[in-house]
């Protein structure tokens, strides 16, 4: 291979046998430098995370813990009642303590089951109502979700177009 033929092959692409094929490490300023350029990187994403993970408890509070609770505190007369009802039975209970006696025969029992039972469908009611309410309430203090967009009332956009 001639002179001529090895600059024009070195000049053409910039590569030679003697080219490293991997770039060089660079020193150890540059290195710190890069790292601390980095570093702002590292703590919006590490920021997003915790970030995203309120959002998953306070999602998780919002829909789960709080009717949960919601429900068992308007309920909870109720359950009282079915309970005072089948603790006082004879049937349920062979042997009544004196103070159900003393209060409660076994059609008052029974009354009482019965009663328990009929309060609980508009206690439901109530409860729904109750934890729609908080939930409307509670809504802003979340963190706008990215998986859902916004609907705006002038744009058409978001109209469907069923057939």
């Amino acid at each position: 291979m001639s002179d001529q033929e090895r600059e024009t092959e070195d000049e053409g692409w910039g590569t030679s046998d003697t080219a490293p094929m991997l770039p060089r490490r660079p020193a150890d300023h540059r290195t710190s430098a890069k790292t601390y350029i980095q570093l702002p990187g590292l703590a919006t994403r590490s920021l997003r995370t915790l970030l995203l993970l309120g959002q998953a408890v306070a999602w998780l509070l919002l829909h789960l813990v709080l009717p949960g609770t919601v429900f068992l505190l308007v309920l909870l007369p109720a359950a009282a009642v079915v309970y005072l009802g089948f603790l006082c039975h004879s049937r349920v209970h062979p042997a009544p303590g004196p103070h159900c006696r003393a209060l409660l025969s076994d059609r008052g029992s029974a009354a009482l089951i019965v009663f328990g039972f009929l309060l609980l469908p508009p206690l439901l009611v109530v409860a729904s109502a109750a934890r729609a309410h908080l939930m409307r309430r509670l809504r802003p203090l979340l963190l706008p979700s990215a998986r859902t967009p916004e609907l705006h009332s002038n744009s058409e956009e978001h109209l469907c177009a069923c057939v």
